[in-house]
């Protein structure tokens, strides 16, 4: 009986210890965010090579994660299976966002010519300084017990809106009549674009393990 008990504590531990490490990779994907957005735009702050070592840092734990996770379920077999399983994509989504703001860095370094986003470039700004504080929401949802399902519906509710913004910047990309851009500068700010909506997207599947069962995690929330 002892070493039961014994084996349900480690257990328990090694999901609050992954929990912690959710916790920081979310800090980490922050960072990365605001260190590559700035990169792009001034190509000055932190090298591709020093994003490429906080990537890798992003990849041991979520393989860290994994190992704690099934540790977990090997010693309580289906004990808090669900819980286990959506941390498991969690960390996932959290990897992509690291890959996605990485692709940042590597816009800028590949390409490395002075942005020009003419008329949109305010836009733009905005739906950055969006993803930053969604982001931020994100960390304060894994280290805050309180309002944690009101902190995700805000998350979640406003993702089309998201998507809404970003086919309004393509659709001045794509228009002639408005977009006053050369054809580099129109190829980069679109291969942007797509990134950091694809950074909200992930954001949103995050967000949606809170407010979804689970297999309707990264799906459309149903109105009750």
């Amino acid at each position: 009986m002892f070493r039961s008990l014994v084996n349900w504590f480690r257990t328990e531990n090694l999901l609050i210890q992954a929990n912690e490490q959710v916790l920081n990779m979310l800090k980490i994907v922050d960072s990365l965010f605001d260190d590559s957005v700035n990169l792009f735009w001034t190509g000055q702050g932190v090298t591709i090579d020093e994003l490429k070592e906080r990537d890798k840092e992003i990849n041991s734990l979520v393989r860290d994660v994994r190992k704690k996770v099934l540790t977990h379920l090997a010693f309580s077999g289906s004990g808090n299976l669900e819980m286990s399983l959506v941390m498991v994509n969690i960390v996932v989504f959290i990897e992509r966002i690291g890959d996605y703001t990485k692709d940042i860095g590597y816009l800028a370094t590949d390409y490395p010519a002075v942005v020009q986003a003419g008329g949109l470039e305010e836009t733009v700004h905005s739906f950055e300084k969006e993803l930053n504080a969604r982001l931020k929401l994100l960390i304060k949802i894994f280290s805050d017990s309180d309002g944690v399902g009101q902190l995700a519906t805000r998350l979640t509710s406003t993702h089309k809106e998201m998507n809404t913004r970003y086919n309004e910047m393509c659709a001045v990309l794509m228009e002639t009549g408005k977009n006053k851009l050369s054809a580099p500068d129109s190829a980069k700010m679109a291969l942007y674009l797509r990134v950091l909506r694809r950074v909200e997207g992930h954001i949103f599947n995050i967000a949606s393990t809170e407010v979804n069962p689970f297999h309707r995690i990264s799906f459309k929330v149903k109105k009750k």
